[in-house]
């Protein structure tokens, strides 16, 4: 079984990954992805009347850095302060994950004593500047005992499948499934170069100018 937690699709500002290729997308390669989009739960409705399986999450831009909140119902407003939104998710009977954490460029949470609060620590995202980012996250992960996860960071329907944590054939609909998944779980992943992070800029820039 592959997750993949951390996943944007068109309803993020900078991603134009359109739901249904989406869909056919995860199901041909078996993945249960997290859709994750920032500051925005607005893809999970639809996704539910295409009877799609998948953990409902969101990127929340807090005021000290970018944090995933998974099983979800309400969204948890943009710029937040950090330790509220971890209460606002666990509130929700959620999971909170900690994405791209030592990538400062994307608004990673690095002050250790915010990251320990955290239920999960992504320790493999493919589109961190720098792969010692990741080394070091996993490091964090693991020496504060932490749930290991990972996630593609997915803003075009082709980076689906590069990264993802393969686990046992567990129930994931719920926190505590996902949970028990993760113990056991094992990161496969690669990077796919800058070149993808200009390629969401561009996005997010030109979905600006429209709205305009």
């Amino acid at each position: 079984m592959k997750l993949d937690l951390h996943l944007h699709t068109r309803y993020s500002v900078d991603s134009l990954s359109n739901l249904k290729d989406i869909v056919r997308k995860c199901r041909e390669l078996k993945i249960v992805p997290a859709i994750t989009d920032h500051n925005t739960i607005g893809a999970h409705e639809p996704l539910r009347r295409m009877d799609f399986s998948f953990i409902p999450g969101e990127e929340i831009k807090t005021a000290e850095g970018d944090l995933i909140g998974l099983y979800l119902n309400e969204p948890i407003q943009k710029k937040t302060p950090f330790l509220e939104a971890l209460d606002l998710i666990a509130g929700q009977g959620g999971l909170s994950c900690l994405p791209h954490m030592y990538d400062g460029m994307r608004h990673g949470v690095s002050e250790s004593e915010l990251a320990k609060r955290v239920d999960i620590v992504e320790v493999f995202n493919p589109r961190c500047t720098f792969g010692w980012q990741n080394g070091k996250a996993r490091k964090f992960a693991q020496e504060n005992r932490k749930l290991m996860g990972a996630g593609g960071d997915s803003h075009f329907v082709r980076e689906i499948g590069n990264t993802y944590v393969e686990v046992p054939e567990i129930d994931v609909s719920g926190p505590k499934g996902l949970k028990k998944a993760l113990e056991k779980g094992r990161i496969h992943g690669s990077r796919p170069g800058v070149s993808m992070r200009g390629a969401t800029t561009a996005v997010k820039l030109a979905k600006k100018i429209f709205r305009i």
